[in-house]
C-alpha cells in the first residue's frame, strides 16, 4: 500500500489542494482508492489475460511524465495543469474494472449490439470465426464481453466520472459511487473536463479546441487555469510509451500463459521491451549532442524469439503516428491561443532493437513503379482468388527446372525435381514445397519482396543462363498470396549454405521477419536445397476444389507434383501431351485403340502439339474429334500452354471451335502472357506461335491426302477430301456454335504453303499450293454440266491423274471441246471454302467466255494488279430463289466475248454484274457513296443485291411493281423487323427503281437447263 507521493508530476499536483476549484480533495487518498479499484481489474475472469492495468501502470505512466514534459513548459504549467494530468492518469484505465454482476447482466447492455456485429463480420471474418471456435460458449462470452469493455472503457470511465447513465453499459452503482466520494469536492466544470480528457485517450478529435480548451479557467487565480487539450495529449502519449517488461513481469507470462491470442502478443511484446527513452540528437559531426532539443524517442529491445516481434512492429508504426498527430495539434493550439506549452515529440527510433537468431531489419514490399505500370496498364489484375494455386505451383515448376539446368551445367545427374501441395482444411494451411534452387537473402530482398521484378528478367540472371526459359516473368507471384491469406511463412534453403532462411510475413503492407535456420531445424523436404511457402488462409476462402483447380492450370509440368488434400494423394498434370489427351479422353469412356480414335503427338521448332482423331470408316480418313462443352467437372484439357501451364481454354488457333487440341510452347521463344495470364501477349512470338499452330493441323491434312493417294484413291478424291478436312477444321463444327479464327493472316500465310489445289496442267492433275499458284499468274474455271460429269468420273478412277479436259474433247471432238485457250484449270474452285477465299482475295476474273453449244462458261482469274471487280456479300435472304454468296460488280473493262450481251453471268453461287447497263453504273455510284462502309452499310447494300438477282427469275420484270415488291421483302417476315428505314437511308430507292426500269434484265445461267419455273 502507498504511503506517500513520489512523483514530480503528483507532488506538483498537490499544491493545487489549496486551491478553491479542488477544496477537500486529498490526492493521496485519491490514489490510494484507486489502487484498490484497480487491483480489481481481471480478478473475475475478465481481463485476467491482460496486461496489467494496476498502480504500476499508474507510476510509471507519472514518472514518464519528467521525459516527455520540456523543462520549460514544466515551469510554466499551473498546480491545476499537474492536477489535471495526475488524476486523468489515475482515472484512465478504471473503466475496465467488470464486476460479477455486471457480467450476469450483460444481455440488457450494449453488449448484445456489439455480439451481433461480430455474427454479421462487420469487425472482420477472421474475428468473428476465432470468435465462434472459443468453446464452451460461457468461456465465448466471456472473451466477447472483454472486448465490449476493451473498446468501449474510456467512454464508461466518462460516464462514471459525471454520475452518469447509459443504456449501452448495465448499471455499476457501487463504482460509481467510490467514485463519486473520492471527487464529490472538485469543481464541477473541472470534474467534466476531467471526464472528457479520460475518454480522449480513445478518441481522435484532439483538435476540437471548443472541447479541450486550451485555456480552461476554474477559479480566479491563475493557478487554476489548465490546457486542457495539453493533458490530452500528454495522457495519451504517456500511456502509448508504457510498453517496458516491468508491465508484464516474466514470471506472470510464463504462469498465466495466456491462450487469447491478443493477450499472447501483448505480453509477448511488452516482456522484450526493456526501456523507451528520450534519444540524444547528434551535430552535424555526427557527435551527441546535448544542447540539441529532442524529438525522438527510442526503445531498447531484445527478441529471443521471434513471436511478438510483429505485434511491437505494428504497435510502434501506430505510435509513432500518434506522436506525430499529437505534435501536430498543438502546434494547432500553440498558433490559435498563443499558448507556450511545447509538445516536440514527433518520431519513434526503432533501430535499437535487437534479435536473436532472426534478422532484425523489416523487409517489406517494395514497387518496382516503372515495372508495375507498364505491367498493370490495359490488364485487370488478378481478380479470381484460385490464381494463386497457379503462380505458386509455377514459381516451384521454375526453381526445380533452374535446379536441374544448374546439375546439367555441371554435370551432374541424379536429381529427380518435385514438388508437394498440401492442404489441411482443418489448420487453414496451404503449402507448396519443392526441392528447387531456393532463394539468397539478396534474391529475398530484391525480387520476392519487389513487386514488378522477376528474378528470371534480371540481365545478370540472363547472362548467367542464356538458354533458361521461366514460366514467371512479372514478379508479382507473391502477391497474389494476399487474396487468400493474411500471414505467410517462407522457409528457403540453398545448396551448400550453411543456414536457411525463414521469412515471415504478416500483412500485405506489414513489416516482414526474417530469421536465419540451421541446418538442423530445417524440414526434411529442404535439408539439401528448396522452398517451402506456407499460406494461413482466411476462413472465407473456399478451396474445395483446389484439385480441378490445380488440373485446370497445370498440365505438363515436367516434374513429379503431387497434391495432397486433406490427406488424399492425387497426382496433378502429366508427362506428355497424349497422356494428358489419352487420360481424359478413357475417363469421359472414349476408348483410345488407335483403330477409331487415336492421338497424334507432333512438334515444330519448340511447339508441342497432341491431337484426338476420329475414324470414318467410310471415307476411311482420319477427321479431328470434335467435344461437347463440358458439364461435368472432367473439364477437357484443351489450350495452349507456355512451358506447361494453360494460358488460353479455346482450341489452339480458334474460338468457338471444340475438337480436342492441346499445345505446348516451351524455349526461349515461346510467347509471354499478360498479367492476369489470361491470355498471349499480342506480340511477333505470339504470331509465330500461332502459325506453326496452323502448319501442325495441316501437316495432318497433308498427310491424309497422300495416305488416301497411297491407299489407291484417286488425286481427285484425296484432294476433294483434303479440302473438306481443312474446312471442318476452320468452319462451325457439329458441336460448335460459332467458329473464329484466331489470326487469320497466320492461318492464310501457313495455309499458303499446304499443296491442297487441284490443277489440270497438261493433261495431267496435280496438288498445289497457293504460292504455287501465285507464282503461274493466272488460271481457268470452267462451270457446265459436262465438265462437272467428266470431274465426278475422275474422282471414281482409283489412282487416276486423268485429266477432264481430255475427257471433254473425247466428247466433243478435240475441234469443237473449245479448250485450247485453257493451260490451268483449277478443279475443285468453291466460293464457300477457306482456300478458295483466299484465291478470290488474290485472283480476279479477267476473260470471260461462253459457249453456247455446251451450255458452258469459262472463266479467266489472274493475279490481281488493280481493282476490276468490287466484291460484295450477299445476305441470305428468305425469298431468294438460288443460293447466291456473293456478287462481284464489275468496274473496269476485261478480255470478253463480243457475243456477250448480258447484263449478268452467274457460276457457282457467284453473281457477276456487267459494265454498261444502267444497273450497274447505279450500284457503282452506291459503292462510291458508301466508301469506308459501315456493319450497317454492308447489310443495306447486300439486301438490295440479293433482292436483284431474285428479279433476274423474272420472265416479265416489266409487270411487277418494283415499289411494293421491295418493301414487300424489306419487311423480314421472318424476324418481324421492318428494315426499310435501314436501307432507304443508304440507297436512292427512286433511282434504284429508275435503273432496275432502264435495264435489260437478263443474265447467263449455267443452271438454266435445270427444270424450274419462271415467274410472271
Amino acid at each position: 500500500m502507498i504511503s506517500d507521493l513520489t512523483t514530480a508530476a503528483e507532488q506538483s499536483a498537490e499544491k493545487a489542494e489549496s486551491l478553491k476549484a479542488f477544496s477537500g480533495l486529498k490526492l493521496l487518498h485519491v490514489k490510494k482508492q484507486v489502487e484498490l479499484i484497480l487491483a480489481q481489474i481481471g480478478r473475475n475472469g475478465i481481463f485476467d489475460e491482460y496486461t496489467k492495468h494496476d498502480i504500476s501502470h499508474i507510476d510509471s505512466m507519472l514518472i514518464s511524465l519528467d521525459e516527455i514534459i520540456p523543462e520549460n513548459t514544466k515551469k510554466l504549467m499551473t498546480p491545476a495543469d499537474w492536477m489535471m494530468i495526475t488524476l486523468a492518469i489515475y482515472f484512465h484505465d478504471l473503466g475496465m474494472l467488470v464486476t460479477k454482476d455486471e457480467f450476469a447482466k450483460r444481455n440488457y447492455s450494449g453488449f448484445v449490439e456489439f455480439y451481433q456485429s461480430i455474427r454479421d463480420g462487420i469487425l472482420g471474418s477472421d474475428f468473428r470465426d476465432k470468435v465462434q471456435n472459443i468453446e464452451p460458449q460461457g468461456e465465448r462470452e466471456r472473451f466477447i464481453y472483454q472486448e465490449f469493455v476493451r473498446r468501449t472503457h474510456a467512454e464508461r470511465i466518462k460516464f462514471w466520472i459525471l454520475d452518469e447513465y447509459d443504456l449501452k453499459f448495465p448499471d455499476q452503482p457501487v463504482i460509481v459511487k467510490e467514485i463519486k466520494k473520492l471527487i464529490e469536492n472538485i469543481d464541477p466544470l473541472f470534474r467534466r473536463d476531467l471526464a472528457i480528457v479520460c475518454e480522449s485517450h480513445h478518441l481522435s478529435d484532439l483538435e476540437d479546441l471548443a472541447k479541450y480548451k486550451p485555456d480552461q479557467q476554474y477559479g480566479p487565480s491563475k493557478n487554476e487555469v489548465v490546457n486542457v487539450q495539453y493533458a490530452a495529449l500528454l495522457l495519451r502519449t504517456a500511456d502509448l510509451l508504457h510498453i517496458t517488461s516491468d508491465r508484464t513481469p516474466s514470471i506472470e507470462y510464463s504462469l498465466i500463459n495466456p491462450t487469447d491470442p491478443i493477450s499472447q502478443e501483448e505480453w509477448a511484446k511488452q516482456a522484450s521491451v526493456k526501456a523507451v527513452r528520450p534519444q540524444n540528437k547528434k551535430n552535424k559531426e555526427g557527435n551527441i549532442d546535448s544542447s540539441l532539443a529532442k524529438d525522438t524517442f527510442e526503445i531498447i529491445a531484445l527478441f529471443e524469439e521471434e513471436s511478438g516481434f510483429f505485434g511491437l512492429i505494428a504497435y510502434l508504426n501506430y505510435a509513432d503516428k500518434q506522436l506525430k498527430e499529437n505534435f501536430r495539434l498543438n502546434e494547432i493550439a500553440k498558433k490559435s491561443f498563443d499558448t507556450k506549452f511545447e509538445y516536440p515529440w514527433k518520431n519513434i527510433d526503432n533501430s535499437q532493437i535487437e534479435t536473436k537468431d532472426f534478422d532484425k531489419r523489416q523487409f517489406e514490399f517494395i514497387l518496382d513503379q516503372n515495372r508495375i505500370l507498364d505491367l498493370l496498364i490495359g490488364h485487370t489484375l488478378y481478380n479470381d482468388p484460385s490464381v494463386v494455386l497457379r503462380e505458386l505451383t509455377q514459381n516451384a515448376i521454375d526453381a526445380s527446372k533452374l535446379m536441374k539446368y544448374e546439375d546439367e551445367q555441371d554435370n551432374i545427374i541424379g536429381y529427380e525435381p518435385e514438388i508437394t501441395i498440401e492442404w489441411n482444411e482443418n489448420s487453414r494451411e496451404l503449402s507448396f514445397i519443392d526441392n528447387g534452387t531456393g532463394m539468397t537473402l539478396d534474391i529475398i530482398q530484391n525480387h520476392l519482396l519487389k513487386v514488378g521484378s522477376s528474378r528470371y528478367q534480371d540481365e545478370n540472371f540472363k547472362k548467367q543462363y542464356p538458354d533458361f526459359s521461366s514460366i514467371s516473368r512479372f514478379g508479382i507471384g507473391l502477391l497474389t498470396c494476399f487474396l487468400i491469406a493474411d500471414d505467410i511463412d517462407i522457409i528457403t534453403n540453398v545448396k551448400d549454405q550453411d543456414k536457411g532462411i525463414l521469412l515471415k510475413i504478416k500483412k500485405v503492407h506489414g513489416k516482414y521477419l526474417l530469421k536465419y535456420l540451421n541446418n538442423d531445424k530445417l524440414p526434411i523436404s529442404i535439408k539439401k536445397h528448396g522452398t517451402i511457402v506456407k499460406l494461413f488462409v482466411r476462413s472465407d476462402v473456399d478451396l474445395n476444389e483446389i484439385e480441378s483447380e490445380l488440373k485446370k492450370w497445370i498440365l505438363i509440368p515436367n516434374c513429379k507434383l503431387t497434391l495432397q488434400n486433406n490427406g488424399v494423394v492425387k497426382q496433378i498434370g502429366s508427362n506428355s501431351l497424349t497422356n494428358l489427351l489419352k487420360s481424359h479422353l478413357e475417363q469421359t469412356g472414349i476408348n483410345v485403340d488407335n483403330k477409331e480414335i487415336k492421338i497424334n503427338e507432333v512438334e515444330v521448332e519448340g511447339v508441342r502439339m497432341a491431337y484426338a482423331l476420329r475414324f470414318v470408316e467410310h471415307w476411311q480418313e482420319w477427321v479431328f474429334l470434335e467435344y461437347q462443352e463440358s458439364r461435368n467437372k472432367l473439364e477437357s484439357p484443351v489450350g495452349i500452354c507456355i512451358e506447361g501451364i494453360r494460358v488460353d481454354f479455346n482450341t489452339p488457333g480458334f474460338i468457338g471451335r471444340n475438337f480436342y487440341a492441346v499445345v505446348d510452347a516451351s524455349g526461349k521463344n515461346a510467347p509471354k502472357t499478360n498479367v492476369a495470364r489470361s491470355n498471349i501477349e499480342v506480340t511477333p512470338e505470339k504470331q509465330q506461335l500461332l502459325q506453326r499452330i496452323y502448319q501442325l493441323y495441316f501437316a495432318h491434312i497433308t498427310n491424309q491426302l497422300q495416305s488416301l493417294r497411297q491407299a489407291g484413291f484417286s488425286i481427285t478424291w484425296a484432294a476433294s477430301e483434303a479440302n473438306w478436312i481443312l474446312n471442318s477444321l476452320s468452319g462451325p463444327g457439329r458441336r460448335s456454335k460459332e467458329t473464329q479464327i484466331e489470326d487469320v493472316s497466320s492461318f492464310e500465310m501457313s495455309l499458303s504453303t499446304v499443296k491442297c489445289i487441284l490443277i489440270e496442267q497438261s493433261e495431267k492433275r496435280d496438288v498445289i499450293s497457293i504460292e504455287d499458284l501465285k507464282a503461274i499468274d493466272h488460271f481457268w474455271t470452267i462451270d457446265c454440266a459436262s465438265y462437272t460429269s467428266a470431274d465426278s468420273l475422275l474422282k471414281e478412277i482409283k489412282s487416276s491423274n486423268t485429266s477432264a479436259l481430255s475427257l471433254l474433247n473425247n466428247i466433243f471432238d478435240v475441234a469443237d471441246s473449245n479448250t485450247k485457250h485453257i493451260d490451268n484449270l483449277l478443279c475443285n474452285f468453291n466460293s464457300n471454302s477457306v482456300i478458295d477465299k483466299i484465291i478470290s482475295e488474290n485472283f480476279q476474273v479477267s476473260s470471260i467466255k461462253i459457249i453456247p453449244e455446251q451450255r458452258r462458261l469459262d472463266l479467266k482469274w489472274s493475279l490481281a494488279k488493280s481493282k476490276v471487280w468490287e466484291e460484295i456479300k450477299v445476305d441470305p435472304d428468305e425469298h431468294s430463289y438460288s443460293n447466291l454468296t456473293k456478287c462481284y460488280l464489275q468496274l473496269e473493262g476485261i478480255d470478253m466475248d463480243e457475243s456477250i450481251t448480258q447484263t449478268a453471268i452467274h457460276s457457282k453461287n457467284v453473281l457477276f454484274i456487267l459494265l454498261n447497263s444502267e444497273l450497274n453504273k447505279f450500284l457503282v455510284k452506291v459503292v462510291n457513296d458508301l466508301s469506308g462502309k459501315t456493319v450497317e452499310d454492308a447489310y443495306a447494300l447486300s439486301k438490295i443485291i440479293g433482292l436483284i438477282n431474285n428479279l433476274f427469275h423474272y420472265k416479265n420484270i416489266e409487270m411487277i411493281n418494283l415499289e411494293e415488291y421491295f418493301e414487300n421483302r424489306l419487311m423480314g417476315t421472318g424476324n418481324k423487323r421492318d428494315i426499310s428505314e435501314l436501307v432507304w437511308k443508304r440507297i436512292n430507292k427512286s433511282e434504284l427503281i429508275s435503273a432496275i426500269t432502264n435495264t435489260s434484265f437478263i443474265k447467263y445461267d449455267t443452271t438454266i437447263w435445270h427444270r424450274r419455273d419462271l415467274f410472271l
